[in-house]
């Protein structure tokens, strides 16, 4: 089975970390707003801090209209570059009308370089603060150290913001590329593991039909065509036993449908099936075998005996079919920690290494998957020993 790389992946945002926490955002633009509108009411005075006020009002409607639609892009989106030039109008009226309400920049500057690139969110930061430099060179009663250390203090902490958001919002692009790319990979591994799950599952499927029903609509065939040239009680026997291997295919193939154990196996233990099959091939053949156990039968692994009676009759099939074998003869030993399996006749024999047929394919397949071992010794003339071991 392949590994995934994760069970759960966190899922793709939608929009990266700059567009969320819209309303943490709101909160604390109203908060410094509230305080700027406090801190124009206890400075200002007359029409300038009316003015001030109208104008630091106006940036809520502002706000809410334009501010909250706009977004990062590159380019600059024309809405972003819209709302930032009406936010400039309006702190410069504010300023002018009251210096007092630059207070506002803690909110607006953090703005700026959320929407804008660094290099003009430095530029927006400088033009916030035009109004403040030119009251504080051009006005004596200004207190110029406490506007240029205002001013300092704003761009200091533009600088510093306008880092942190540029790390935070690089660090949400990656994150969200490789999520995106983890999903991606995820996907193509479920696609991978899906297409393995129906490559293995139709080689299943291939190596039970050959070993189940093809051998049996073969051994079926070879009963059917001895009858048609045998004497009448003879012929009868073929037929009757054309008939039970018949019903033995029906039974198969309806245990491989449910997924069900072989029938051979159903109610009987390895040894029995094993006889039962060796048995059979000298009833419909004219060869003769033998049977021999060795060591104490016990209880295997169900996925352990089917490989065995698997093994098994592939190994007799190609004895009926190829090997025109006089004497064919099975074993099954059990040891202390595996069970073996050997089928040998005397027939013309073949050379393992240019074999290449999908019965010994499959029969290498399953015992290689169970950590088994399969030999086979043979020469052209001189018969065949298959052995099977696998570990129990």
């Amino acid at each position: 089975m392949l590994v995934r790389v994760s069970e759960t992946l966190p899922h793709v945002p939608a929009e990266h970390a700059w567009k969320r926490g819209m309303i943490m955002r709101d909160a604390y633009c109203g908060i410094v707003l509230a305080g700027s509108l406090a801190a124009v009411w206890s400075t200002g005075a007359g029409i300038g801090r009316v003015v001030s006020i109208a104008a630091l009002c106006a940036l809520v409607p502002w706000y809410c209209l334009v501010g909250r639609r706009a977004r990062r892009d590159s380019p600059v989106p024309a809405r972003t570059v819209c709302y930032q030039l009406g936010v400039l109008g309006l702190l410069m009226t504010a300023q002018v009308a009251t210096l007092t309400s630059s207070v506002v920049l803690f909110a607006l500057v953090p703005q700026s370089f959320m929407l804008l690139p660094i290099g003009w969110g430095m530029l927006a930061l400088a033009l916030f603060n035009v109004v403040p430099v030119v009251e504080a060179v051009s006005s004596p009663s200004v207190g110029v150290v406490a506007v240029v250390g205002v001013v300092a203090l704003c761009m200091a902490f533009g600088a510093q913001f306008s880092w942190w958001i540029q790390r935070i919002i690089q660090q949400s692009r990656e994150r969200a590329d490789l999520i995106a790319q983890l999903v991606a990979t995820r996907a193509e591994l479920a696609e991978s593991e899906r297409q393995a799950g129906m490559l293995a599952e139709r080689q299943r499927l291939a190596m039970e039909i050959h070993d189940t029903l093809a051998q049996g609509f073969t051994s079926i065939l070879m009963l059917l065509e001895a009858a048609e040239s045998a004497p009448p009680e003879q012929a009868r026997m073929h037929r009757e036993r054309a008939a039970r291997a018949a019903r033995e295919n029906l039974a198969e193939a309806r245990a491989l449908v449910s997924a069900q154990p072989p029938t051979e196996l159903a109610g009987s233990s390895l040894p029995n099936a094993l006889r039962r099959l060796v048995g059979r091939l000298g009833e419909e053949t004219d060869v003769t075998t033998s049977w021999e156990l060795t060591g104490e039968p016990r209880g295997l692994h169900a996925g352990t005996e089917v490989i065995v009676l698997r093994c098994a009759q592939e190994a007799l099939t190609n004895v009926r079919r190829h090997a025109e074998a006089a004497r064919a003869a099975l074993r099954l030993r059990y040891l202390p920690g595996a069970v073996r399996l050997e089928v040998s006749d005397d027939g013309a024999g073949f050379d393992p290494t240019a074999a290449a047929g999908f019965g010994l394919t499959g029969m290498r397949e399953r015992v290689t998957h169970a950590g088994g071992r399969l030999a086979i010794r043979s020469t052209p003339g001189s018969g065949t020993v298959l052995t099977v071991e696998v570990p129990t």
